[in-house]
Parts: structure tokens; C-alpha cells; sequence
């Protein structure tokens, strides 16, 4: 997102949450912006995960859920001073967002168990809790209300992947800064979310003396991430694998084809498996969906020369409250067609079909020869740090 785009979308943000409560729509908005409608509604998706009236309805809505936690106010006055005329639309907008009426929401937040029992639990939370008693765990919808709050662009990312996909669990000793840890097999793997670089120069310090933890992400590029390790005296090793966004799509024209693979494809993938050696697991994706869990996730994508299959993309996408992204995983290719050329067009338009479904597009994958990430637009966000 260059300078100015910036500052169009912090203004227009600012704009939205201090008149989140008014009569507000999508024209009101792109008029402020002096834009068109579709024009405006496009930019600010592409470059906050959100379309314009659906971070209305999550600046509304998120509000109105902080309300129902921490206030014992009559739902009817929150829905007021939350933008909604009635009880009943407000009702119909919060339980389309949440999964629960907001009388349902209250008292599941009243009665939510946050007890030390959960140090029982096997986990990487309930250990690091043990370990560390001035903590304590946040659910996880809390965080990730606050984090899209905060920052969609730097936060947002790891916040509904993690909550979605991983069941990231949340622990902290300060509002406003957390650590989630996750366990994968042996190892762990934690993401610092703070914008205090004291504070998240003290977990890092807490994460390395923690015997589990083996990797954490941290917000900002790897030369703000090393300025703050040097500054409080840590350790700058920093490995080379990134977390990325990119703000829109890539305008390119280009003689193949993509498009989401459905069972329909089956027999085009085993004849691609038959030459490549392998169908990267998109059969079971496309029939056992279920089983593998990773429904409505997955989004296998198909690149064609004609009527032949001849690579193979692997995208996953993710959304909570309206946010939505796509992780740009990696690609497959015939041997004849695996060429520097091919990968940069396999991956463009990758990216594009991910912002035309609606989707901010994003990967970890380290820059290498066949994948700058500068080339497609991406900004880093997010970088790994793996314990020594």
C-alpha cells in the first residue's frame, strides 16, 4: 500500500469508527473519501480485509459485544447507542455475527469458565500459565475482536487464522498485549500480538526461557523486529520465513487459466498425479472433506494450458466477522512448465482470483528465486523468529 493509499484508509477508517453510531452507509463513505461507490468499496476492501458496511457492522457490533461482557446495560439501550433503530434488527445483525442472540452472548460470557483447572490440559497455554501465575487466559473471540480492532492489516491475519484454523489459545499479563501458543506435535509456537516494543521485548525474553517454545511471530518487518531484540538486549537470530499481505490484485495478462477445483476435476488430477508423482492430496481435499477438517478452508485452484491441468495451487481461506483472507500456499507444475516464468504466472494468478472471490491475499513462504514477494505487492507484517 503505498503512502497516500495509507492515509486514505486511516482517514476513512477514523471516519467510520467516530460515526459508527449515526446513520452511516457505503455512500456516506466514499463520498468523505471522494470517490465513486464501486470504486471506493473495492480500495478499501483490497486493502482492509473488509468491505466498507461489513466494518461498519463489525465496529458496530464488536462494540455492542464489549457492552454485553463488561456492562449490565439493557440490550435494547446498547442496541441503540450501537447504530441499530430496533431490538429486533440489532437481535438479527449480532447473532448473524456471533452465533448467539445477544442475551445468549451475556450469559455465555458470564458463565465462561476462566478457572486454573484448565492447567490440567496437556497444553502449551496451560504450561506457559503454570509457569507464569501473573497471566491469564483470554478467550479467544475477546482478543480477536480487539486485534481487528487495533490493526486488521498487522494483526488480523494470525487472529483469524489462529482462531479459525488453529485454536490458538490466548494468555497475557497486560490489556492490550498477548501471546498465542499453539502446539504442534513436540513443538510450540507462539505469536507475540503488542504494539508495546517493552512488552514484546519481555515475551520474547519469557517465550525463550519457556522449553517449549520453539518458534513466535512478531509484528513488523525483521529490521523492526531486530531493532527491538538489540534494543532490550535479546538475541537477533531471525529466520527467513515471513508473514506477508498484499493490498490488491496484480494486473497481468497471461495465456493459461485458473479457476477452484471440484470433484468434477477428480480425473484431471489423477492424470496430473500420474506425470507430476503426486495429486498434493487434492483427491481426499475434494472427497473427504470432512474428514480431514479442513473444510470450508481449502481451496485447491487448478491452472490449465487449455483443457489440460498442468499445475496444481494450493490456497486456504479464512474469515471471521467479515475479515476475510487467503493464504497463498504454493504451487505444483509439471516439469515442462516449472520454469521461473511459469511459478510468477502461477502465483499471480493465484492472488487474483483470491481478491476477485473477496479475499485479502497473503503467505508465509520465504523470498526465494521463484517467489519475490515484493513483485506481487506484498508488505511484511509479520516476522518468524525461531528460538535457539
Amino acid at each position: 500500500m503505498n503512502t497516500e493509499t495509507q492515509k486514505l484508509i486511516g482517514k476513512e477508517i477514523s471516519y467510520i469508527r467516530s460515526g459508527f453510531a449515526e446513520e452511516l452507509t457505503i455512500a456516506d463513505v466514499a463520498d468523505h473519501a471522494g470517490f465513486s461507490t464501486d470504486y471506493f468499496n473495492r480500495l478499501f476492501r483490497e486493502h482492509t480485509g473488509f468491505t466498507v458496511m461489513e466494518y461498519v457492522r463489525f465496529i458496530r457490533l464488536s462494540r455492542a459485544a464489549l457492552l454485553l461482557r463488561t456492562t449490565a446495560r439493557d440490550i435494547t439501550d446498547i442496541a441503540f447507542d450501537c447504530g441499530y433503530e430496533t431490538h429486533e434488527s440489532f437481535t438479527r445483525a449480532f447473532g448473524s455475527l456471533y452465533g448467539r442472540s445477544p442475551s445468549e452472548y451475556r450469559t455465555y460470557y458470564e458463565n465462561l469458565p476462566m478457572t486454573y483447572a484448565d492447567a490440567a490440559d496437556k497444553t502449551a497455554a496451560a504450561r506457559f500459565l503454570h509457569d507464569h501465575p501473573t497471566f491469564s487466559q483470554i478467550d479467544n473471540a475477546v482478543v480477536v475482536d480487539e486485534l481487528l480492532h487495533t490493526d486488521a492489516i498487522r494483526h488480523g491475519i494470525c487472529a483469524v487464522v489462529m482462531y479459525e484454523y488453529n485454536g490458538t489459545q490466548f494468555v497475557s499479563d497486560t490489556p492490550g498485549s498477548y501471546i498465542g501458543l499453539d502446539r504442534f506435535g513436540n513443538s510450540v509456537y507462539a505469536d507475540i500480538a503488542s504494539d508495546d516494543p517493552a512488552k514484546t521485548a519481555e515475551y520474547i525474553g519469557l517465550l525463550r526461557g519457556f522449553s517449549e517454545a520453539t518458534s513466535f511471530s512478531l509484528p513488523g518487518d525483521e529490521t523492526d523486529v531486530i531493532r527491538t531484540m538489540e534494543e532490550y538486549g535479546i538475541s537477533s537470530e531471525v529466520s527467513v520465513r515471513e508473514w506477508l499481505y498484499c493490498g490488491g490484485a496484480i494486473q497481468h495478462t497471461c495465456k493459461y487459466s485458473i479457476r477452484r477445483l471440484t470433484a468434477d476435476d477428480i480425473p484431471a488430477v489423477k492424470a496430473f498425479a500420474a506425470e507430476y508423482g503426486s495429486d498434493w492430496k487434492v483427491v481426499e481435499s475434494l472427497t473427504q472433506r470432512d474428514v480431514f477438517h479442513n473444510a470450508p478452508y481449502d481451496e485447491p485452484l487448478g491452472i490449465y494450458d487449455g483443457e489440460t491441468l498442468i499445475a496444481i495451487f494450493r490456497t486456504c481461506i479464512y474469515g471471521k466477522y467479515g475479515f476475510r483472507v487467503g493464504d497463498v500456499e504454493g504451487v505444483a507444475a509439471l516439469g515442462r512448465y516449472k520454469n521461473p516464468a511459469f511459478i510468477r504466472d502461477a502465483y499471480t494468478m493465484a492472488i487474483n482470483h483470491l481478491v476477485e472471490i473477496g479475499y485479502m491475499p497473503f503467505c508465509s513462504i520465504p523470498n526465494t528465486e521463484d517467489f519475490a514477494p515484493e513483485t506481487y505487492g506484498f508488505t511484511m507484517v509479520k516476522t518468524i523468529y525461531t528460538a535457539k
